[in-house]
């Protein structure tokens, strides 16, 4: 598979992946805790509205930075992801992911990721106690490419 590009809409990220930034994405690398991810949602099934909540049905996806796993009660695979701004965590069930794969770069409308503000710090240290697991944890559907 190859690496592909993801559009960033928005400024859940903060200063870290700013509005209008286009990221690279490898769909087969591995996912440590803490990095960024590009997560695509399934168009049908039960959590529907629930992806819709998180996504703009005509965006492809969203970026986030993943936290971890956990099971929920069911034995279900729930993945764990974060915003900085406001920062939020959203459980995003297994069965609801199309894919979620690693970022692994990209260009921001401002330069390089990685610049942080201090809002954004202030955030990170917020979602740092709800980091779950080890890792790394492999991608979810490597094969999964960005429709032409």
């Amino acid at each position: 598979m190859t690496v592909y590009e993801f559009y960033n809409c928005g400024t859940c990220l903060g200063d870290l992946v700013p509005d209008g930034s286009f990221l690279n994405v490898d769909p087969q690398a591995e996912i440590n805790l803490g990095c960024i991810v590009a997560v695509v949602f399934k168009r049908e099934g039960p959590f529907l509205a629930f992806t819709r909540s998180l996504g703009a049905s005509d965006l492809l996806g969203v970026t986030k930075i993943f936290l971890g796993t956990h099971q929920s009660d069911s034995g279900e695979t729930v993945y764990l992801v974060g915003q900085l701004s406001p920062p939020i965590i959203s459980p995003i069930p297994a069965s609801c992911l199309e894919a979620m794969h690693l970022v692994t770069g990209g260009e921001t409308p401002a330069g390089t990721i990685g610049a942080m503000s201090e809002d954004d710090n202030a955030a990170m240290k917020l979602l740092g106690p709800f980091l779950r697991g080890g890792g790394p944890y492999p991608p979810v559907n490597p094969e999964w490419q960005p429709p032409s």
